[in-house]
C-alpha cells in the first residue's frame, strides 16, 4: 500500500529476500535435510514413514512415496537369479549383496564397495544384473575415460539436474575406451569417490559447485575384468560364465531384463525390504568371518544374507584379486615362460621386454634391473658382491 492505493500484490523482491534470510523467520518451519520419493532406511534399519521424520541434525527427511509393503518370502528374486548364469555361488550371494547395498546405500557413506561385473562372454547379462541391483533408483551413466575431470564433469551435470541419484553406473568399460591399449582400468578420481564420506564437485564447466553425502554406488560392468589393484581391492565381484549359445537359449521367465524386471519390480523390492526388516526383528545379527576391506559393511551384509538363506558371501573375493590384478598376472606368464631356470635379474628384465611386460613388470617394482630380480627372489649380499641367479 502506497497511502490509499494498493501498489503491488506481493512483496518487492528485496523484502522477500530479507525475509528468507532471517533466522526468525526461518524458525517458524521444520527443517529438512533430505527429501525423496524412493523408500529410505534410517540408522537403526527401520524404513522410514511416509511424510516428515526428524532422525536429528543431518537426518531430518520428507518421504514423498507410498509405504513399502515388505514381503515374508523371496520367491521372486531366486527365481530371477535362478536364469543368470552366475560363476559360483559367491557371484549369486554378491548380486544380492549389492542389491541391498543400494537400499541400505545411506547408511555407508565412504565405506561402499565398488560392484565390478564381470562376464566371459558377451550378452550374458551384466546390464541385466545391473537393472536388478539398482532397482527403480535413478543412476547416473558415465563413459569411462582414462582422465578424471571429464568423469566428474559428466556425474556433476547429471546429479544437477537429478538430486535423487543414488547409482553411478560406468557401462561396459573397456581397456581401450579412452584410446589406446592400456594395461588396466584405473582411476585416482573413482579409488577416493567410494572412500569419501563426502562429494565435493567443482567442475568448471558443469555449473555451480556441489558439496554431496556420499550416498552413491559405483557398478563396473567389462568383459576385460583387468581392474588395477588399488579398484580390486576396493571391490564387490561379480562374474557371468554362461556355457553354449546365448542367443539360442529360452527363458523361463521370458526377457529378464525387458519383461520380467519391469513386471516384478515392486515385488522384488519388497523381498528386498523383508530381508532387511525380518534380519532387524532378529536383533540385527552380524556376520563376524567375512573379510573386506569394508569391515563394517560387510559384517552388515553378510549378516542380512546369512539370515535369509544365502550363503558364500564374499567366497570370490580373495580370488577375483588374484585371478584380475593384472601384476599377477604379469608374474605369471614370466614364471611360465621360464620354469625352474635360473636367471640373472638383467636376464629376467630382458625377458620381461620379450613378453611385451616391460610396462607392467619393471614399473611396478623400479627401473633398475637389480631391483627386478631382488624381487623374482635374487639374493643380494651387498653391494660389491655376485649376484646369484634367480629362479621362478
Amino acid at each position: 500500500m502506497r497511502g490509499d492505493k494498493v501498489v503491488a500484490e506481493l512483496p518487492t523482491a528485496a523484502h522477500l529476500n530479507h525475509t528468507l534470510r532471517s533466522v526468525e523467520f526461518l524458525k517458524q518451519f521444520r527443517a529438512v535435510d533430505h527429501l525423496t520419493r524412493f523408500a529410505l532406511y534410517q540408522d537403526d534399519f527401520s524404513l522410514a514413514s511416509p511424510g516428515y521424520t526428524d532422525g536429528g541434525d543431518g537426518k531430518r527427511l520428507y518421504y514423498l512415496g507410498q509405504k513399502l509393503e515388505v514381503s515374508n518370502s523371496i520367491h521372486t528374486i531366486r527365481k530371477f537369479l535362478a536364469v543368470m548364469d552366475f560363476a559360483s555361488k559367491a557371484d549369486l550371494a554378491n548380486t544380492v549383496a549389492a542389491g541391498l547395498t543400494v537400499r541400505l546405500r545411506h547408511l555407508f557413506r565412504g565405506h561402499k564397495p565398488i560392484v565390478q561385473i564381470t562376464a566371459t562372454k558377451s550378452h550374458a547379462g551384466k546390464g541385466t544384473l545391473t537393472d536388478f541391483i539398482r532397482g527403480p533408483i535413478p543412476k547416473a551413466d558415465i563413459l569411462y575415460e582414462s582422465l578424471d575431470w571429464p568423469m566428474q564433469s559428466q556425474f556433476q551435470r547429471q546429479v544437477s539436474f537429478d538430486p535423487e541419484i543414488g547409482v553411478i553406473c560406468f557401462d561396459n568399460v573397456r581397456l581401450d575406451s579412452a584410446g589406446g591399449k592400456a594395461q588396466f582400468i584405473r582411476s585416482a578420481w573413482i579409488e577416493s569417490f567410494v572412500t569419501s564420506p563426502e562429494v565435493m564437485l567443482a567442475s568448471p564447466d558443469a555449473g555451480e559447485a556441489l558439496r554431496l553425502q556420499n550416498t552413491f554406488v559405483v557398478v563396473i560392468n567389462t568383459n576385460d575384468g583387468a581392474l588395477s589393484p588399488d579398484l580390486l581391492n576396493r571391490a564387490l565381484p561379480i562374474q557371468l560364465a554362461p556355457r553354449g549359445d546365448i542367443q539360442d537359449r529360452k527363458s523361463p521367465i521370458g526377457n529378464p531384463k525387458l519383461e520380467f524386471l519391469p513386471k516384478f519390480r515392486d515385488q522384488i523390492e519388497a523381498e528386498f525390504g523383508g530381508m532387511i526388516e525380518r534380519w532387524r526383528l532378529a536383533g540385527c545379527p552380524l556376520d563376524n568371518t567375512v573379510k573386506h576391506p569394508m569391515s563394517v559393511w560387510a559384517r552388515t551384509i553378510g549378516g542380512i544374507l546369512a539370515f535369509n538363506g544365502f550363503t558364500d558371501f564374499l567366497a570370490n573375493y580373495q580370488m577375483s584379486r588374484v585371478v584380475d590384478d593384472p601384476i599377477r598376472e604379469a608374474l605369471a606368464i614370466l614364471a611360465g615362460a621360464r620354469p625352474g631356470e635360473p636367471l640373472t635379474p638383467a636376464d629376467w628384465a630382458g625377458l620381461a621386454v620379450e613378453q611385451g611386460l616391460g610396462k607392467m613388470a619393471l614399473p611396478f617394482i623400479g627401473a633398475n634391473p637389480w631391483e627386478v630380480g631382488h624381487f623374482f627372489g635374487a639374493r643380494q649380499n651387498g653391494p660389491n658382491t655376485t649376484r646369484k641367479p634367480a629362479t621362478m
